[in-house]
């Protein structure tokens, strides 16, 4: 009983602990764009030193950011005993090394030098090790990969101090943190993990280790997840007249080409903004976006009523043109726009203009400077405006164009119709497809900015969309599927005031700092037009931050109430058992036992399940078998990612799930495979209750609230405490489920050959052991169950045998036990071919 308090006490502390695993997980250290007191820091050690002997290693994921000054001190650590303090430094700026340890204040050969993809490609994730072998004396830093190490002599055994950032304690001096995260901090001592900081989202100022519960602090917090949902502010323009927006790709720099005015640049990486005053010409110009940079990375300017694509020459600050559309309004408004996949010509699809709504797909011919009107093949999608368009990252030749605003005849008078359906459009086969559509979303109007992100890895795109309710809206991000109707918005939201042809706002991708960014531009009171650019963390988060901290506060201020409550149920149960027990001490001993067989697996409040024993069964929350919703495959990867995580306690990797279900796809197609599977099989789970499968940068995992209950999970625990029957009822649920059936039963897979014999080996091996507990006469019916069972699971079970014989002889069921004799006698001869080497008689009279 006290150990059922015990585990039942257990459970709860970690329900109330556990976070929520997600892709964005990690503390997001400010540095030098705030105060020096605003810096962050982490605090591993504050609720004492961390103990090591022999050898330990830390490991963690850190991301850079991009900021002027790129400098700090990663981690700080002190060892207590020899009295030696490590500090890790990051600096870039020009010189070797870029990641550096210092030992002791003096330089160590743990010296490395980034390559200049790491130094560029910043906002992302890469894993750092450090290795101390105290026997060896060896020290060793791996970073992606390439390992450096050094010899420094280190006690055989101490305790570690230990802190990220900027934590001025321990007698560190530190006022320097590089722009960087932190995520999934590991201590293993002698290749043993000890301590497991995932550093999930908390909005407190603490985090806990999920191995062993170890606090650690955290000094003037910020999160990763929050750059992934909070949109930031980067940059603001004021421009005299509407600027028609290009964004040069190549050097990640937006052009604001002004008729009048000149132009203006702004280079994302650099920040630097500079003009342009014209020297000659002049773009077009109808108050439409008309600008764009072609296949040679030119600036050019076109319009409808000229065959003309006339260009900007930076250099001498000049447009190859004179003509003026100034007096012209444009025919198509708010149109989409691509280069050509064969040719890289200019290629424009739908828009407004006229009162008339547009769905056709224009190429203006360098060659000839003449618009062409391109045909395709398939369903064409319905005259449109304010329609979004991105092009697929795996098919040059492949774009999606997503909803907008218009009508099937294009005729403004006969009404407006606001469009939510993609459609696939392939240049190279000139044809359309129609992917999906849907009614509404969410009962408002809605329509997306001019352009959208492909993710087909991952099955999506993203797009900014904005309610037409108001004309002071907001945009906020629209996540969809590219294969089936299925959308929802997330992340923050940001202010956007639409007066239709004086507005404009698009999507962005910001490549080398894995950002998005988006455009709004609208026209102020007194004529002027501003420009602001957001930016936020790729890939967007789809966690609700205000919902998160709501319940974060909420059990925050209920845990003293719970805490009280459950201090009090443990004195009045302990006083119980120690009642209990005087009790017992002064009653006669009997090794009989009770056992409620049959007993029901499940509570009330507990029904979803996932059943392996008599075969594989999943029932959803409210009782209903789903089994048939799982495919051979989704099957195998759900137990594959279920079974490693309870054997061997950490997961499985996605090379290994690779190796077991597409040895023979490419890595690619492998991963696509997986993404696919993960998402439909997180689809079945949500059904099932509180089970979820996480990923913690290196394994799949599941994950599951005390509500879904697995009875292997069940077999695996009660076994370790050896099948105890002084736990009559949850060895009556053992009994229960071993009764269904073998392991896994009509489930074949290669892999899982050895783990099926490991399983019934142990509960073979387990109810043999109770058979000499129970007494044979107070607990025949007991002992008949264990029989039936040692029999399913091993046919040959000579124990079962004897059991069956003699209780039912004992029962004057001779004949009955004789059958079941010689039942068993055949097929030994028929499996081993040699005769069984105990008579029926000698089988009655032997020990049990």
């Amino acid at each position: 009983m006290m150990r059922v308090l015990l585990i039942f006490t257990l459970l709860i502390f970690l329900w109330i602990g556990k976070s929520i695993a997600n892709e964005h997980r990690g503390v997001f250290f400010k540095s030098k764009e705030v105060s020096l007191e605003n810096r962050t820091g982490l605090d591993l050690t504050c609720k004492g030193a961390i103990n090591y002997s022999n050898s330990f290693s830390i490991e963690f994921d850190i991301l850079f950011r991009d900021l002027d000054e790129r400098y700090g001190y990663v981690l700080q650590l002190k060892e207590k005993k020899g009295g030696h303090q490590f500090d890790l430094i990051y600096n870039i700026d020009g010189r070797f090394p870029d990641l550096f340890i210092v030992l002791d204040k003096k330089e160590t050969n743990l010296q490395m030098a980034l390559t200049r993809e790491q130094i560029e490609l910043v906002n992302r994730w890469h894993k750092l090790k450090l290795e101390f072998n105290a026997v060896s004396g060896e020290v060793a830093m791996t970073f992606e990969g390439k390992t450096v190490s050094d010899k420094i002599d280190l006690p055989a055994s101490s305790e570690l101090e230990w802190t990220f950032g900027i934590v001025n304690r321990y007698g560190f001096e530190i006022d320097e943190v590089p722009p960087m995260s932190v995520r999934n901090i590991r201590f293993s001592e002698q290749n043993n993990l000890k301590y497991f900081w995932p550093l999930d989202y908390t909005g407190d100022f603490t985090v806990k280790d999920s191995v062993d519960g170890k606090k650690a602090e955290i000094i003037n917090p910020a999160w990763v997840v929050e750059q992934h949902h909070n949109w930031q502010s980067v940059k603001s323009f004021e421009f005299a007249e509407m600027p028609q927006v290009a964004f040069n790709r190549q050097t990640e720099t937006f052009y604001f080409v002004q008729r009048k005015n000149g132009l203006t640049r702004f280079n994302l990486n650099t920040r630097k903004v500079s003009t342009v005053n014209y020297k000659a010409g002049n773009p077009f110009y109808e108050d439409a976006q008309q600008v764009f940079f072609d296949k040679d990375n030119r600036l050019r300017s076109y319009s409808k009523y000229k065959s003309l694509a006339p260009e900007f020459n930076e250099e001498k600050g000049r447009w190859n043109n004179t003509f003026d559309t100034l007096a012209y309004l444009p025919k198509y408004w708010h149109h989409n726009s691509l280069l050509h996949p064969a040719d890289g010509s200019f290629t424009a699809i739908g828009g407004y203009g006229f009162f008339t709504y547009f769905n056709t797909i224009r190429k203006l011919n360098d060659d000839t400077k003449r618009w062409e009107e391109l045909n395709f093949k398939g369903e064409l999608f319905e005259p449109r405006y304010l329609a979004a368009l991105g092009k697929s990252k795996t098919d040059s030749n492949s774009f999606y164009l997503f909803g907008g605003l218009g009508n099937a005849s294009g005729k403004q008078i006969l009404g407006k119709e606001f469009y939510y359906d993609l459609y696939q459009i392939n240049f190279e086969q000139d044809s359309i497809i129609k992917k999906w559509e849907l009614d509404e979303i969410d009962g408002e109007s809605y329509t997306p900015v001019n352009s959208l992100i492909v993710d087909e890895e991952n099955d999506c795109f993203y797009t900014l969309c904005f309610s037409h309710s108001n004309n002071e809206t907001a945009l906020q991000l629209l996540k969809a599927k590219l294969s089936e109707a299925d959308c929802k918005f997330i992340g923050s939201k940001i202010p956007y005031i639409f007066y239709d042809i004086t507005s404009f706002a698009d999507l962005y991708n910001w490549v080398t700092h894995n950002k998005l960014l988006a455009l709004t531009m609208h026209r102020l009171s007194n004529g002027r037009f501003r420009v602001n650019i957001y930016s936020l963390n790729y890939p967007p988060s789809e966690i609700d931050l205000r919902a998160k901290a709501k319940k974060t506060a909420y059990t925050f201020d209920s845990l003293l109430l719970f805490y009280g409550a459950l201090l009090v149920l443990a004195v009045l149960l302990t006083v119980l058992i120690l009642l209990k027990r005087n009790r017992e001490k002064s009653a006669p001993k009997t090794p009989a036992v009770k056992l409620q067989i049959d007993t029901p697996l499940v509570d009330e409040k507990m029904q979803g399940g996932v059943y392996t024993f008599g075969g594989f069964q999943v029932f959803d929350r409210k009782g209903k078998d789903i089994t048939y919703r799982f495919s051979p495959t989704l099957k195998e990867l759900f137990l594959l990612i279920v079974l490693n995580t309870l054997y061997g306690n950490k997961g499985i990797s996605s090379k290994k799930i690779q190796e077991y279900l597409w040895p023979d796809k490419a890595e690619h197609k492998a991963k696509n495979n997986r993404g696919v599977n993960i998402k439909k099989l997180r689809s079945i789970l949500e059904d099932v209750g509180d089970i979820t499968i996480s990923f913690d940068g290196n394994y799949w995992r599941i994950n599951h609230g005390d509500e879904v209950f697995c009875d292997i999970e069940f077999i695996k625990k009660y076994n370790e405490s050896g099948f105890d029957i002084n736990q009559p009822v949850e060895f009556a649920k053992v009994l229960t489920i071993l009764k269904r059936g073998n392991f896994l039963l009509n489930t074949d897979a290669e892999w899982l050959d050895m783990l099926k014999d490991e399983i019934s080996g142990k509960v073979v091996g387990r109810l043999e052991d109770v058979c000499s507990l129970l007494d044979m006469r107070k607990n025949e019916h007991e002992l008949m169950e264990i029989a039936e069972v040692l029999f399913s699971f091993d046919q040959m079970n000579e124990k079962a045998l004897q059991l069956k014989c003699y209780i039912l002889n004992q029962q004057g069921k001779h004949s009955l036990a004789l059958e079941v004799y010689n039942h068993y006698i055949r097929l030994y001869k028929k499996l081993y071919n040699e005769d069984f080497n105990r008579s029926f008689k000698a089988l009655l009279s032997g020990q049990l």
